[in-house]
């Protein structure tokens, strides 16, 4: 089935998006995407609705093109049907359990040596965990190989797993993991699919939910997996503004470790908790960790408060005339962007609609940019069509290229503030000067007893030993001179 124009326009249009809203999507694993010129079956994980697709068929490795499932009904009306095809979504037959009927349009373009995405969990969610696997994937690359045994060939379609990994999912201007699995290979299983195809199918799906949550984030509730969020920015304080570079295993071990150590020892059990009300303190006052971090003292004090409220101030001020012109520009998007986000109770949906609001609003906005641009500073000629293309392009690039340093201070500023308003001028509901004062005493015990926990079980704990061993590793690189927690 070949891709046509349609393919090609909404992956371009999915990559601007991709690329204005999120400020990284990282990579790993790509050594082991099975070759071009071989068919697979990818099976994803599924946490952020249509950004999950957008996000495989802009960064897959060698600009591999996909092919997604889609129900049959979609292509009915004809024009739909077409779009469709030219984008290369292949129907599914839901309502035949004939799995060659079933699968029959997915075999074809096996055939073809393409690869199939699809999306094991079936539909998106935000759980802390993965959902439950359905077995369609595994029906479909047994069935594969199946008629290909039948018909005298010796191959299938592994199964390539992958886990879309999403640290802050809905938030603007964060990261995104992208991690590949080692294939799995369906031939060992085809004598137990010929004899009870539901128990193979059964098996390869358990196979393939075990490698995707080796790829990912997993905890059994949302306290545990809050916890160990909270205790990863604690013991690397220098690394907050982006992601650490083994994010993944770091997580995943201190959930594991913390979950484990909390049955055999009170005072673990006692940190969890001490975890999560320090990050729920956080939420409730609008403010981030590293603004209670930067201060040393014992106490908070309103000349210290004062005083960093005033450098950071004076550091945006100095900026701002070189970010003004895009930020009045762009300021609409971050109005309904914000909007969107605020009333949507789906967090899974929150991105992908902060995402189409923007991309409704952009072609408005650059075309009235546009137009004053070429009015006003280039006198409505032909020569100044050309300026005002070049000028607009060179301007978005800028405003986009430069803004995750600029967000990120302007976030800071307003915990500044948050902070100088309670402590200083002593305004505000709800004892917030008291509760910001106690958010920094909880905050100094909470790094006291991870840093008892790491010492006490290094060695003892194979998680806590793997982070240790990236504390370790940071210590003597310098790259890594942010990171203030010390064994």
């Amino acid at each position: 089935m070949p891709f046509g124009f349609n393919h090609e326009l909404v992956c371009l249009m999915a990559r601007s998006a991709l690329w204005s809203f999120f400020s990284e999507i990282k990579l790993e694993g790509t050594e082991h995407v099975p070759s071009e010129t071989e068919p697979f079956i990818v099976a994803a994980t599924h946490h952020n609705m249509i950004l999950d697709p957008a996000i495989l068929s802009v960064t897959f490795p060698n600009k591999r093109r996909l092919h997604y499932w889609a129900k049959n009904t979609m292509f009915k009306n004809p024009y739909a049907a077409r779009f469709l095809h030219d984008c290369g979504v292949v129907p599914v037959d839901r309502t035949t359990k004939n799995n060659a009927q079933l699968y029959a349009s997915t075999f074809d373009v096996l055939k073809l040596g393409e690869a199939v995405a699809v999306f094991p969990e079936g539909t998106s969610h935000t759980l802390p965990r993965l959902s439950t696997f359905k077995d369609g994937t595994s029906f479909a690359a047994l069935e594969y190989a199946k008629i290909n045994r039948e018909k005298g060939y010796d191959k299938s379609a592994p199964i390539l797993p992958v886990g879309i990994v999403y640290p802050e999912k809905s938030k603007y201007r964060s990261t995104v993991i992208v991690k590949f699995g080692e294939p799995i290979y369906v031939e060992s299983l085809l004598p137990l699919y010929l004899e009870d195809p539901k128990k193979a199918a059964k098996q390869l799906t358990k196979l393939l939910e075990t490698s995707i949550e080796d790829l990912t984030v997993n905890a059994p509730n949302w306290e545990s997996k809050h916890a160990a969020d909270m205790a990863r920015w604690l013991l690397f304080p220098g690394e907050q503004n982006h992601l650490i570079s083994d994010y993944i295993p770091i997580t995943q071990s201190l959930i594991h470790a913390m979950d484990r150590l909390a049955q055999k020892d009170i005072k673990i059990a006692q940190l969890q908790k001490s975890l999560v009300t320090y990050k729920l303190e956080l939420e409730s006052l609008s403010l981030k960790d590293a603004q209670i971090a930067k201060y040393n003292e014992k106490n908070i004090t309103a000349i210290a408060t004062t005083i960093d409220l005033l450098k950071r101030t004076t550091t945006n001020l100095v900026d701002l005339p070189l970010f003004l012109p895009g930020l009045v520009a762009h300021l609409p998007l971050y109005i309904v962007g914000h909007l969107a986000g605020h009333f949507e109770i789906y967090e899974e949906v929150r991105a992908q609609n902060k995402i189409f609001l923007g991309m409704a609003l952009v072609p408005m906005i650059y075309l009235l940019a546009f137009v004053w641009i070429w009015y006003r500073l280039f006198g409505g000629s032909l020569m100044g069509f050309v300026n005002s293309v070049a000028t607009l392009g060179i301007f978005v690039w800028y405003h986009v290229t430069s803004i995750d340093e600029r967000y990120r201070n302007f976030k800071d500023l307003l915990g500044r503030w948050r902070l100088f308003d309670a402590v200083v001028l002593g305004r505000g509901m709800w004892r917030r000067k008291e509760r910001i004062l106690e958010l920094k005493k909880l905050r100094t015990e909470n790094v006291a007893q991870l840093k008892k926990m790491v010492l006490a079980y290094e060695g003892h704990d194979d998680d806590i030993t793997c982070v240790t061993g990236a504390l370790r590793q940071r210590a003597i690189n310098p790259k890594s001179k942010n990171t203030v927690f010390i064994l």
